[in-house]
């Protein structure tokens, strides 16, 4: 008789299936926020490429000195908050296509990494390869880790480029590069 009613008893039933499904939650909870977080970091990655391109392109002058240039890729970090800048690459890039449809490196900028060497061929797309046009390129490489070391997200290169004219001139030319 006993044994009956402890097979028809279902008073800890539901504190069972809790054990066994909260495992599986927590896994799905704690690796969506891992990967929110990726997300969320490449997204700032990509604005941070738009607002250095879009700083150097406002240029008014048609030209910039080192300082200037440096000035705009000190600001960038700002974009990249609430993440650190420190294993980020900044770079900014004005290119030139010749007659011959040769693109160079015409001056180069960078933070935290290494600028383009003046006078190297670049590969554009063909279609922008216009004799005579001149484009800036901004480029953000970024080391992301993930917050927590929960396993499901390691650590990812997250990198973005952009190819921006300059608006009030042809070209922006850097005088002291």
């Amino acid at each position: 008789m006993r044994r009956r009613g402890l097979i028809a008893d279902e008073k800890g039933l539901a504190l069972v299936e809790f054990a066994l499904v909260l495992p599986f939650m927590l896994i799905l909870y704690l690796g969506s926020v891992q990967l929110q977080d990726g997300i969320s970091c490449n997204r700032k990655v990509t604005i941070a490429t738009r607002a250095l391109a879009d700083l150097i392109a406002q240029n008014t002058t048609g030209s910039l000195t080192k300082a200037e240039i440096d000035s705009s890729l000190a600001a960038i970090p700002q974009v990249m908050r609430p993440y650190s800048a420190t294993p980020a690459v900044f770079r900014v890039t004005q290119v030139g296509t010749d007659l011959t449809l040769k693109t160079t490196v015409q001056w180069s900028r960078a933070r935290n990494g290494t600028a383009y060497a003046t006078g190297s061929v670049v590969n554009i797309p063909a279609a922008m390869k216009i004799p005579g046009t001149y484009f800036l390129l901004a480029e953000v490489n970024y080391a992301y880790k993930p917050p927590s070391n929960f396993g499901f997200i390691g650590a990812l290169a997250l990198r973005d480029s952009l190819y921006m004219l300059p608006r009030n001139s042809n070209k922006i030319d850097c005088t002291d590069c």
